[in-house]
Parts: C-alpha cells; sequence; structure tokens
C-alpha cells in the first residue's frame, strides 16, 4: 500500500511539474554579447523580442509569453550546454538568434534531435538549410547565397558587368571567391582578376593598383574584419569610387559604419537582408529600438523581432505550442510583416524574401545621423535565394 501511494505521489508530482513548465510559452535569445559578435546583434536583439512579446501583448492561448535570454561568450560549449538546459529542463519553447555560424551548427543539431524550433537570424552559414537540414531550425534573414547573389545580381543589372575579386586567404575566404565568381559567370558576367591577401595583412595597396589597372567596373572584397576596413580605408585612399569603380562588400552592418565612419565607407555597396528607412512600420520600430538602446536597429534585430513574431502568430493560428502543428502554420502562404517581404518559408527551413541592395551615405546626407545608408534596389527573394529545387537538402523534395 505504501508503494501504491508513493508511486501515485511522485506521479502526481510529475504532473504538476509538467503542469507548470507548460503553464507559459517560453522564448530564448541565444548569442554573443560580451565577444566579438556582440556588436552584430547582442542585446539589441534581446530588447527587440522584448518589443515583440509586447506588441503582441505579452500572453498567447491564456498563457504568459516569457523570455530568457543568455550570453554564449562567442564559446561552442558553453552555447550548446545552455541550449541543452533551456529545451530539457526548462521547457524554452523557440530559441532566436544564435550568432557564430559554428555555434548555429551545433545548435541546429541539437534541435534537431529535440524535434525543437529554432529561428536562426544572425549566422550567415547556409549549411543548417542544406547539407545539415533538419527542418526545425529555420534560417530567417540571409546566409552566403543570398548576400553573393544579391550583390551581384543588383550590381550586373546596373552596368557592372566586369569583376575583379580580393579574397582572404583562408578557407572561409575561397568559399566567398568561389561563390561570387560562380554567380557573375552564371550571369553573364567576367572576372577580369583575383588576388588573395593572407590573413592579417594590413597594407592593401598593391591588391588594390591590381584591381584598378584591371579595368573591372567592379571590385568585390570578401575580407571581414580589420582587413576589412583596413581595405576600405584605403580603396578611398586610392579614390577608386571617385574614379568609377564600385566596391561590393559581402556584409556590412550599421555597427560597422559607426565604428570605421562615413568618410572611410562613402560609396561601398553591399546586399542586406532589411534596412529601417523603407517603410513607415520600420521606421516606427527604429524608434522604439532607438528609445531602448540608443541606436538604430540593425537586420539582426529586426529579423528577429519579426522571427518572434511570426511565432507567436503561428503559435496562435495553431492553438498549441506543439513545434509541428507551429511549423506547419508558419509554412502556410506567404510572410510580409517589417522585415520580411514576399517571403515564403521553404521546406528545407530557409525563409527566402526580398533582399536589399544598399550604399553608405556620404558624410552629412542624411538629416538623421542615424541613417547611414541608402537602398539603391531591391532584389526578389526567388533571385537572391536558393529555390528549393536546386537545395542539397532532400526534405520538400519528391
Amino acid at each position: 500500500m505504501k508503494k501504491s501511494i508513493l508511486a501515485a505521489a511522485l506521479l502526481l508530482s510529475t504532473a504538476l511539474t509538467a503542469a507548470a513548465q507548460d503553464a507559459s510559452v517560453k522564448l530564448g535569445v541565444l548569442n554573443d554579447q560580451s565577444s566579438s559578435f556582440s556588436a552584430l546583434g547582442g542585446t539589441e536583439v534581446t530588447e527587440a523580442v522584448k518589443l515583440a512579446i509586447s506588441d503582441f501583448g505579452g500572453e498567447v492561448l491564456g498563457k504568459p509569453v516569457e523570455l530568457v535570454s543568455a550570453d554564449h561568450q562567442n564559446k561552442p560549449e558553453i552555447a550548446l550546454s545552455i541550449a541543452r538546459e533551456w529545451l530539457e529542463r526548462d521547457n524554452v519553447d523557440a530559441l532566436f538568434d544564435v550568432a557564430n555560424s559554428a555555434i548555429a551548427l551545433s545548435v541546429n543539431n541539437l534541435l534537431g534531435e529535440q524535434k525543437k524550433l529554432g529561428f536562426f537570424v544572425s549566422p550567415m552559414t547556409d549549411k543548417m538549410t542544406e547539407a545539415d537540414c533538419n527542418g526545425y531550425g529555420l534560417a530567417w534573414a540571409y546566409d552566403a547565397y543570398s548576400q553573393v547573389r544579391s550583390s551581384v545580381s543588383a550590381q550586373l543589372k546596373a552596368g557592372g558587368e566586369t569583376w575583379f575579386i580580393l579574397s582572404p586567404d583562408y578557407e572561409a575566404g575561397k568559399v566567398m571567391e568561389a561563390g561570387v565568381k560562380t554567380a557573375v559567370e552564371d550571369e553573364g558576367g567576367k572576372i577580369l582578376g583575383q588576388v588573395r591577401a593572407p590573413l592579417g595583412t594590413t597594407d592593401f595597396s598593391s591588391y588594390i593598383l591590381q584591381a584598378q589597372a584591371s579595368g573591372a567596373k567592379v571590385l568585390a572584397l570578401t575580407v571581414n574584419g580589420p582587413e576589412l576596413i583596413n581595405a576600405l580605408k584605403q580603396v578611398q585612399e586610392f579614390g577608386l569610387i571617385d574614379q568609377g569603380m564600385r566596391v561590393a562588400v559581402t556584409v556590412l552592418h550599421q555597427s560597422d559604419a559607426r565604428a570605421i565612419g562615413l568618410e572611410a565607407l562613402k560609396g561601398i555597396q553591399f546586399a542586406a537582408a532589411w534596412y529601417w528607412n523603407t517603410d513607415d512600420a520600420s521606421k516606427h520600430f527604429k524608434e522604439e529600438m532607438q528609445k531602448k538602446t540608443g541606436n538604430a536597429p540593425g537586420w539582426v534585430a529586426a529579423g528577429a523581432y519579426s522571427a518572434a513574431t511570426n511565432y507567436l502568430n503561428a503559435v496562435k493560428a495553431a492553438g498549441t505550442d506543439e513545434p509541428t502543428a507551429v511549423l506547419a502554420k508558419l509554412r502556410e502562404g506567404k510572410i510580409n510583416d517589417l522585415f520580411a517581404k514576399n517571403a515564403t518559408l521553404l521546406p528545407n527551413g530557409r525563409l527566402a524574401h526580398d533582399m536589399q541592395l544598399l550604399e553608405v551615405r556620404a558624410p552629412g546626407e542624411a538629416a538623421d545621423a542615424q541613417d547611414v545608408f541608402k537602398v539603391v534596389t531591391t532584389v526578389p527573394a526567388d533571385q537572391a535565394f536558393r529555390s528549393i529545387d536546386k537545395s542539397a537538402c532532400k526534405l520538400g523534395k519528391s
């Protein structure tokens, strides 16, 4: 009898614990908030998801919406430990952002094992929706393919049919170099020259002179970090843009523009997932975020806001926070919000949406000091992202 009572008590305790855990819908922001990727999103992403929850009303299906946030310090073992703890112990329903591609790939595998949803915003890798796809890891903003394709397509349409590529001499740089070359040649352009700079290069003058001498209309810079800053400053010193050469970089963020300065960046063009000065909804989001952070939000914050809002809408529409049911609702029809325009969630987890080609403004060009970029053109979703029939992912294919 005592054993029966004890067993019944344990069952009741387990049931009560499960009920308590499911008394809310819980979102988790996991990213770098103190290391090298913190300027990309960091605590700004947490504020954006907080705003999304507030704008949604703070509850869904009669349950409060909770938010947890953690700094993975750009360390894979810490990130994976936090993600596992959240999913297995703390009943977090969906993860958001997960900066750093290597970390994102590990977390993506965990999501597949746990059959839980994750909305990746800042990682650039496309492996999550290609070779490592599982349907639960959703790439919400951009990837290497869309950055290259969007920039190349827009430049070619504007008459930039000849290219010179300056890339870093390491694996990721070679991948980006190959991506630019393929994209240019696929659309009828020509590569007139290419050169690789060793990691840690500070003097790019010889490479820039080669680009200048090639006669190419577009210089593609796939270097990143300090190398990108140095290369861009020297591009301006040599007057390439003033001489009529277009300069396209792989990726640039508002935080980069603030750190480097508009004088060194003016005229630089690049593809982006979003910019705030495009419509009333985006401008309103900028004003609300600037009150919280002091700066205009970047596309990572906007992407996180969009992902959280669409997740909550899908939970409401599904009548449950069960991941498979929520995923089915996310895939119904088009998504159009302040971040994602003309967007479709593909079977491999890739959100395909319109991209933009942006150009860095000259100092003093805009009345608002936060308005550092201008939109050159919009790149339609079907041109910016890899179609599902060309994907290495087998999901959604017969």
